[in-house]
Formats: structure tokens, sequence, C-alpha cells
């Protein structure tokens, strides 16, 4: 995560915000700062982040392009199909009856060749021999951090249960709210709840963000498929 600030300097609130989407750019600036790449109103399986900041892996990024696997996996059904691969380093391989069996309740045998196929058309999946697959793989997971930021006015505990649904995927997941009333929780036994459920907290004006609470950074709960889902879109506009 971006480096932890002091409580100085940020002074009274004076930001004026009227709405939640006001507050995204001294965040996203304060992201960025960070050295991640930002996305707002990112789409998730359960609802939509107000911020999410993903920083690549530089090594299994250089990695993954000497595989020639340049383009982005896709979709999660994709990506559940390709977690089900054994990977060629580990010299065991999956027929695609097997696979199809597995995956049957999900998949008819058509619909499962032709994500195959497009595994294998982005270099992401071989066939030892035929019938046999294995992924190509080494570089996952591909990112080094994952930061989700959900940005409130107010509604303290809302903000908190959507923050705590984004550590599914989120390597540190932050809270945003106005200066004067994040210094409030912080005073407040609320604080004790951000400090439990690993939660961070945001105070932002309208030239400046910072950290009052620190997230704690935990993969224990982290959903893997979710998680390679959120960089995958990142990977799609690298560099741009």
């Amino acid at each position: 995560m971006p480096a932890k600030a002091t409580l100085s300097g940020i002074g009274s609130d004076c930001s004026g915000f009227r709405l939640e989407a006001e507050m995204a750019a001294p965040v996203i600036r304060w992201l960025r700062r960070g050295g991640l790449a930002v996305k707002a109103e990112f789409l998730l399986p359960w609802g939509v982040c107000d911020l999410v900041g993903v920083r690549l892996d530089a090594a299994k990024t250089k990695l993954r392009l000497s595989y020639g696997q340049t383009q982005s996996i896709g979709s999660i059904t994709r990506l559940l199909i390709l977690s089900r691969i054994p990977e060629s380093e580990s010299g065991k391989s999956i027929t695609f009856q097997r696979l199809a069996k597995d995956l049957s309740p999900h998949f008819s045998s058509d619909d499962l060749l032709e994500q195959i196929d497009a595994l294998v058309g982005g270099k992401f999946v071989i066939e030892p021999r035929r019938g046999f697959l294995q992924k190509v793989n080494g570089w996952a997971p591909l990112h080094s951090q994952i930061v989700a930021v959900e940005l409130k006015l107010s509604r303290i505990t809302e903000a908190l249960s959507q923050a705590t649904s984004n550590t599914a995927f989120a390597t540190a997941s932050y809270v945003a709210l106005p200066t004067r009333r994040a210094l409030q929780v912080t005073r407040s036994r609320k604080a004790d709840i951000f400090t439990q459920r690993g939660i961070g907290l945001l105070a932002v004006s309208q030239h400046a963000c910072r950290e009052l609470i620190s997230p704690k950074g935990s993969d224990v709960h982290s959903n893997e498929i979710i998680q390679s889902h959120v960089t995958e879109r990142f990977w799609r506009t690298r560099g741009s």
C-alpha cells in the first residue's frame, strides 16, 4: 500500500464534498503515488467497488510475456477452467474427458471445448499429447498488490460491510471518508471495528488523502479466481 502518513497537516475538513464521486480524484492521486494503476467503478460479482488499484509484479510480467501470453486470459469462466488444469512444470496433466466430467454441472462439452481452444490459442494451455492438457504458468499470482477503496460521505456501517467483502480479492481494503468524519471515527469505538476487520481508513479533503488506520494485509480469505479476474482486467490496459 502507499506509505502511511501522519495526522499532521490534515487540518479541518473544509472539503465541501456533495457527492461521493467528488472524493475520487485525491484518492486516485494517492494510489498512483504509491505506484498503482487505478480503475474507478470496478464491477465485481457482488457489486461495484468505487476504486481498485493494482500493481503488477514486474518479474512475473516479464516471464508471462516470454511465453507469448500477451492477451488477457478472459472471463471468470475461463479462469475457473484454467484453475482446474495442472501446471506443465508439475509433470501432471488432465484429460479433456476428466475436465468435462468435473465441470459438467456448469459447462457442456461443446462450451468447454470452445473455452479450451481459446486458452490454447492464447498459449495458456498446451497438449503434451492428444487429449491431455497442461497450463503454462509459473507467474501466478501476477499482482504484487491489489487495493480496494470504498468512498463514503457517511454511512460508515455500510462502508465497512462493503470493504469487508472486498477483502475477498484485495490485499488491502480501505474506506475513504471526508477528513472531519474520518477523524471522528478514529476517536470512536468504530476505530476498533476497522482494526478488528483489518480495514484501512483514509481521510480525504479536496487536495489531500491521508491514511489514518492501516489495513491488515492477508491472503487467508482471498479468492484466487476473483484476484485473477481483477488482475487480468488491468493486464488488458497495462502501460496505458
